[in-house]
């Protein structure tokens, strides 16, 4: 039977990577973005409220996510020769940073999701507990950077508040994105539990 500490610590990494995976494809980290708060003194994007959907017309999109702007319907960042990603994200400079750790940050999720899983079938290691704590505690630290970059340069350009308003605010998939972080931090300390306290070298049994 499992020890307590590798239960939690697999069901903190599955509720991580849930999360971060529904943050990562979610277009909901910024809304309200054609309508920043001028009391905030932000920049007033007007080229990056939009992207054209075809070469005749264009569109708002209120919602913003990593990949995709969002409004009656949404625009993914490869659609239209990658139109979004080079004429918004890569124009912006932040967003495109983000993408990267947040995709750095959530592979590494994934990667001790699976290599936690596979650790079922063998017997308990102090060698790959300590290597599933100190990945995710290197995946939070590069998940941290990314929500505090999204955060600031959006506060900085947009004006955003936390909470809804009718200037533009911080998304439900942002906020689902730092649970994702602390849940992360959670998992690794949990395995570093595990390292330190109940892993032997000498593949004993849970149960001992």
């Amino acid at each position: 039977m499992a020890h307590p500490c590798f239960v939690l610590g697999s069901l903190s990494l599955t509720l991580a990577l849930i999360a971060c995976g529904i943050s990562f494809f979610g277009p909901f980290w910024l809304n309200n973005v054609t309508n920043p708060n001028p009391s905030k003194n932000a920049v007033k994007l007007e080229s990056k409220t939009y992207i054209h959907v075809n070469s005749t017309s264009q569109r708002n999109f209120s919602s913003r996510g990593l990949w995709a702007q969002c409004g009656v319907q949404c625009q993914w960042f490869w659609q239209y020769d990658y139109k979004l990603e080079f004429q918004v994200f890569k124009e912006l400079g932040w967003h495109l940073a983000v993408q990267v750790l947040y995709f750095v940050g959530v592979f590494l999720v994934l990667f001790c999701e699976v290599f936690a899983r596979v650790q079922l079938c063998c017997l308990p290691n102090r060698s790959i507990f300590r290597a599933l704590g100190f990945t995710l505690l290197c995946s939070f630290v590069i998940q941290s950077a990314a929500v505090a970059v999204f955060g600031g340069f959006a506060s900085r350009d947009y004006g955003v508040t936390p909470y809804a308003a009718q200037y533009a605010y911080l998304g439900w998939c942002f906020w689902m994105a730092l649970a994702g972080a602390s849940l992360t931090l959670l998992s690794g300390i949990l395995f570093l539990f595990m390292e330190c306290c109940c892993g032997d070298d000498d593949d004993d049994d849970y149960d001992k």
